[in-house]
């Protein structure tokens, strides 16, 4: 069976293909243009998709996309407006003043599953509504869906998508009525297993045959889920990529009752988690502005000393996800002395962005939903120092994800699923094992310590 799959990230569009008969394959990567269009990230990634597939046919094509991403169109599905996706928080005064009336924040949230803040769709979509701009005429989907509207000339969602952009029922696959009563229109739900045909233009663009079974999109969350293996028990994956997010399978729904975590769907399960803003986004910021791009993240983990004590970093750059929700936070350094170093402030980044993912962690643990096993997986595990890091800050053993993206393959997974093929079976390979330091951990406990303090000083 030769599968492929199409993935259009925050910051960069993937494409693999894989033969299951003999596990050949292709993986390309490639970073957005700054700038880029909705039309140009589709075209990316379709060019990647006729890249890796070389000329080889195609029997199932799936589709992975960010969570919370966001297109409207108008009736024709010609973009009105430029893609709106969670580094997008212009909305943040909007929600600030929503989230002043607390029986309102507490409804939305047993609804959806998901707090008031700017990086959901559903917000960007109530403040279009308030400025006039949005009409019963509009289209509003993912960047996902969008993409597969593209390639197969078919229009659906799936309530797994919708979960993320806050526009889904805690309690039905379905809209929740604040999202029906926006004056736009949504695309059909179907299952993950809905298939649709590749069109004939698709088909020219992916140098495939017309017909070829397209899944319905599905979001990078979800399938990291099933590529890391834990869409049931008690596997906690804690991803750090753009932003960072832990996620746990589960049978019935869990609200947390202080509002710090969310509820989304994957294709079986519930997921519960808590997300962060601030990660490699934030690694990224800091290079450039100190480092520049000509010297490497190795060179300069290669000089640092974990041991030492450095300045604390709040990891706020596009505001607050989990637990509060502040999405007016910002990013800031504290405790820096004539001393400091570049390096060191390095080292603050890699410890505050940590710090963050620890308190969600602890939240997360009020659900009581067991946990057997931490599976790291991300950008992270290009790092050594960092990886090690995380292991250390959560005092846990941690397994490392055999695959390098691990959303991309779980949409490999699911396209194979789809064929009766189990991949993740077929594709089994030992897991490497990360065992923390206690006295590490120990310092790093007296770290998060001065974390609470500097968050609760800078609470907006």
């Amino acid at each position: 069976m030769k599968l492929l799959a199409l993935e259009i990230s925050t910051t960069s569009s993937k494409a693999q293909f894989l033969d299951t008969d003999n596990c050949a394959g292709l993986v390309l990567s490639e970073r957005h243009q700054k700038g880029a269009t909705i039309e140009d990230l589709c075209q990316q990634v379709l060019r990647l998709g006729s890249q890796v597939c070389a000329q080889h046919p195609v029997d199932t094509i799936a589709i992975a996309g960010t969570w919370h991403s966001l297109v409207v169109c108008d009736n024709t599905m010609k973009p009105i407006f430029p893609l709106m996706d969670w580094t997008d928080i212009s909305d943040q005064a909007f929600c600030d003043e929503l989230r002043s009336d607390d029986a309102y924040v507490e409804t939305f949230y047993q609804t959806s599953g998901a707090m008031v803040n700017a990086l959901y769709p559903y917000f960007k979509l109530q403040r279009l509504h308030r400025d006039g701009v949005l009409n019963e005429t509009h289209r509003a989907c993912s960047l996902g869906s969008f993409l597969h509207y593209r390639i197969t000339g078919s229009w659906k969602e799936t309530a797994c998508m919708l979960s993320g952009m806050a526009l889904c029922s805690v309690s039905k696959e379905q809209l929740h009525p604040m999202a029906m009563a926006l004056p736009c229109q949504f695309a059909p739900l179907v299952g993950w297993k809905e298939v649709s045909k590749l069109s004939s233009q698709g088909a020219s663009l992916l140098g495939l045959n017309e017909g070829v079974p397209v899944l319905p999109a599905q979001p990078d969350g979800a399938l990291n889920q099933i590529g890391s293996e834990a869409e049931s028990g008690s596997v906690l994956t804690l991803s750090l990529g753009t932003s960072g997010a832990l996620r746990l399978a589960s049978p019935t729904p869990w609200l947390s009752p202080s509002r710090s975590t969310w509820l989304y769907r994957s294709p079986t399960a519930y997921l519960v988690g808590a997300a962060t803003s601030g990660c490699t986004n934030c690694l990224d910021w800091y290079k450039e502005q100190a480092f520049g791009n000509r010297v490497s993240y190795q060179h300069i983990e290669s000089n640092l000393k974990v041991e030492k004590q450095v300045p604390m970093f709040l990891p706020f750059l596009v505001g607050e996800r989990c637990p509060n929700w502040q999405d007016t936070r910002r990013a800031s350094f504290h405790d820096v002395g004539s001393a400091t170093t570049k390096e060191d402030l390095y080292l603050a980044v890699l410890q505050g962005v940590l710090a963050n993912l620890y308190q969600c962690y602890e939240k997360l643990g009020e659900s009581k939903l067991p946990i057997s096993c931490i599976r790291l997986s991300g950008g992270v595990l290009n790092s050594a120092l960092w990886k090690q890091m995380c292991c250390d800050y959560f005092g846990h053993p941690m397994e490392e994800d055999t695959h390098q993206h691990a959303s991309l393959f779980g949409a490999l997974v699911l396209a194979a699923r789809s064929q009766r093929i189990d991949l993740l079976a077929q594709q089994n390979r030992k897991r490497s094992m990360l065992t923390p330091s206690s006295a590490l951990h120990e310092q790093y406990q007296a770290h998060y310590q001065r974390y609470l303090h500097w968050y609760q000083k800078t609470a907006p």
